[in-house]
């Protein structure tokens, strides 16, 4: 399984605290939303049961026989100094104050009175000479109430906990693609670095080289007009040579330049490219590189017709020098090497890259596509850069590669490209 190489510290940190503040966000809402969920439940709830305590004081004052006993509800009859209800009463009623206040003629009114430890609504009212007091028990209430309140806070714990992780979830998730441009980043630094030293050094080079060979031409003084002439045309020919070689080497340089700058315009817009023959491709290649082949042998196979695939030429001409490259730094000098270019099945175009070297431990098939990865084996085996820049360019242009080989027994990579189409 291919490790993905950890983030520096402070961009841990940031991702990290932008993870966390998102977090939090997320929680929060969740939070609110719970709030205003549980408060709106709780309203209901109580006007519900004031709903009903009005209900239950109105069917009450309807009763004829107030001795009739009906839990959590009493009816009082107040007639001079006559007082009829049901037995067992709670204590302090019938409420003196509202009896009082009826009778000398106030209007109806419902009053919130408390005994005790007991919630008590007591509506009062005058029929004649009669006054009727009804009292309503809410302790039932109070206690359904109560239940609620510490459901809604149960329900809040959990809510928070739940929220916590949800929150760290979904914002681990949502931080990862920022993580992962963070990292194509980094990699496109990394490979402009890596491909554009050559070049630069190449090109420095030159260029002191130049400049010291300026300083160092004997002077014309004392020449003759033919020795002059000839040491001008000398100066000036080494001169040509010299821009001539610079002008080459800032074509490596654009030319490296625009392979990055096509690689990540391949990322952000895979239907840009341009349409080549791989087979004429890996042939070019190898022409290009046969000075280095010396006494190797290097075999090309072309199976198919019209191998015709889409992307960046110039970065996938890359990847097969990779290939080729690290073939023949892995090859003997009288060793082996066997380039094959074939149509697999379902419009796929195969590029296999094979060699009789030293091979590889298979525990590292995987690990050395890796940047800078360490081997698995035993021995100070270490992967540079190379095998890693052409596994993402075949990515980028919606391939696949794998390798395979034994230790001293030879590799082979092969690429695995959608023939366009």
């Amino acid at each position: 399984m291919l490790r993905r190489s950890a983030p520096p510290a402070p961009e841990r940190r940031m991702l990290a605290r932008a993870a966390a503040v998102l977090a939090c966000r997320i929680a929060s809402g969740f939070l609110v939303a719970l709030a205003l969920l549980g408060f709106c439940a709780y309203r209901v709830v109580l006007d519900e049961q004031r709903t009903q305590a009005r209900h239950e004081l109105a069917m009450a004052l309807d009763l004829d026989n107030p001795d009739q006993a009906i839990p959590c509800l009493w009816l009082f009859e107040v007639d001079g100094a006559s007082v009829r209800h049901a037995p067992q009463v709670p204590p302090g009623f019938p409420l003196q104050s509202a009896v009082a206040s009826a009778q000398a003629g106030a209007a109806p009114s419902q009053t919130h009175v408390t005994i005790g430890k007991t919630d008590f609504e007591v509506l009062t009212v005058r029929r004649g000479p009669v006054v009727r007091q009804a009292v309503f028990d809410t302790w039932y209430q109070q206690a359904d109430l109560d239940h609620l309140v510490r459901a809604l806070l149960l329900a809040g714990l959990f809510g928070v906990v739940l929220a916590t992780v949800v929150g760290a979830v979904l914002g681990r998730r949502s931080i990862a693609p920022l993580s992962d441009a963070l990292e194509r980043q980094r990699r496109f630094v990394a490979d402009a670095s890596h491909e554009l030293r050559t070049p630069l050094t190449r090109l420095h080079t030159r260029a002191q080289m130049l400049v010291r060979w300026q300083q160092d031409q004997p002077s014309a003084d004392g020449l003759s007009a033919e020795q002059s002439e000839r040491l001008a045309a000398e100066q000036s020919e080494r001169l040509a040579t010299e821009l001539r070689a610079m002008v080459q080497s800032a074509g490596e340089l654009n030319e490296v330049v625009e392979d990055l700058l096509m690689s990540a315009g391949l990322r952000a817009a895979p239907h840009r490219g341009e349409y080549f023959d791989l087979a004429t491709l890996a042939a070019e290649v190898i022409d290009a590189e046969r000075p280095r082949l010396a006494g190797r042998a290097l075999v090309l196979t072309t199976v198919g017709d019209d191998l015709i695939v889409k992307g960046a030429r110039s970065s996938v001409r890359r990847m097969i020098f990779t290939l080729l490259d690290n073939a023949v730094s892995h090859t003997a000098p009288t060793g082996r090497i066997e380039i094959a270019v074939r149509r697999a099945d379902r419009g796929i175009a195969e590029l296999e890259v094979a060699d009789d070297g030293d091979g590889f431990d298979p525990v590292d098939r995987d690990r050395i596509f890796e940047r800078f990865a360490q081997s698995g084996s035993p021995g100070p085996h270490h992967f540079g850069l190379g095998l890693a820049l052409a596994r993402e360019i075949a990515t980028d242009h919606g391939g696949t590669i794998r390798a395979a080989g034994r230790v001293g027994e030879g590799a082979a990579f092969t690429v695995r490209l959608p023939v366009a189409g």
